[in-house]
């Protein structure tokens, strides 16, 4: 059996931790089947090959949920880069919380969600759900707890445009940097900027969208990572994003528009001339896991 399990864009501008939704590529694609032991093989992108991969951690955990002792034999096509800022760990654990769901016969959304979470807890050290809720559902996603897990949906269909300069940012480092306190103003601002944006998903309204795509959370600090931001923020917007920002906590940035081929192709040149080079996924956001 094989699921895919698609990247996602989590945080979407305004939504620090709390919005994400899943886009069409790069994806995971895990094929499995029960086995006496475990064991886990990886082709693509460098990841771990042991009890440390969070596939195998997500899958042990929901077994452990559910008091079952199941071993399974897997094999991972890891297409999401590590640290990209695309919900890669995301990726891993859903698929194999997926995987272990399949192999026991188990429809419980809360509970798959809650062992994927496992593994992004062993990824990051916080079980957050920001990334493999939007992975699941593929929609755009509001998490309004995790503990409970309560999360609100909303059904999207658009182009985006996402693209991975070849440089990376630790999810650590990038939380590391964020203050403890914010001023009252951006509090203020984020929280109508969040608002107006649910509001313009649900009309479709892309323009909208594309120009609350800002953040005033995290962004402003994470900047220091990323000193190429403005200038390639500025090719989007020049070669006619509606919106632009950093997916997750990056490196990875997405932007909207009318041609989001075309605005893509001018964000990987504004890298390329800093020389930075950079992979574009022109993609459709709205795209959940699939079985095959």
């Amino acid at each position: 059996m094989k699921v895919r399990v698609h990247a996602t864009i989590a945080n979407f501008g305004p939504g620090f931790d709390v919005f994400g939704v899943g886009i069409g590529e790069p994806y995971d694609e895990l094929t499995f089947r029960e086995a006496d032991e475990w064991e886990i093989r990886v082709k693509g992108h460098d990841v771990p090959v042991n009890g440390r991969n969070v596939a195998v951690v997500a899958a042990k955990a929901l077994a452990d949920l559910l008091g079952e002792e199941v071993a399974m034999r897997m094999e991972l096509k890891k297409g999401i880069r590590p640290k990209s800022g695309l919900g890669s760990s995301g990726a891993s654990s859903l698929a194999g919380a997926l995987a272990m769901a399949r192999v026991l016969g188990v429809e419980d959304e809360g509970l798959i969600l809650r062992a994927a979470m496992e593994g992004e807890k062993a990824a990051s050290g916080s079980a957050h759900g920001d990334n493999v809720v939007p992975a699941y559902y593929g929609d755009f996603t509001v998490i309004e707890s995790s503990e409970p897990l309560r999360v609100w949906r909303l059904p999207v269909d658009f182009e985006v445009v996402a693209v991975l300069p070849s440089v990376e940012i630790p999810t650590s480092e990038a939380r590391r940097v964020l203050p403890p306190k914010i001023p009252r103003g951006d509090a203020v601002r984020n929280l109508a900027l969040a608002s107006s944006l649910v509001l313009a998903l649900r009309e479709n309204d892309l323009p909208a969208v594309g120009r609350l795509l800002d953040d005033r959370i995290a962004l402003p600090y994470r900047k220091s990572l990323m000193p190429w931001y403005e200038t390639v923020r500025k090719a989007a917007l020049e070669a006619g994003a509606y919106g632009f920002s950093v997916s997750g906590s990056g490196p990875a940035v997405f932007a909207l528009g009318e041609d989001v081929a075309q605005i893509g192709k001018a964000i990987a040149e504004a890298f390329n001339g800093i020389g930075i080079e950079a992979d574009v996924y022109v993609t459709k956001a709205g795209r959940g896991a699939l079985w095959f």
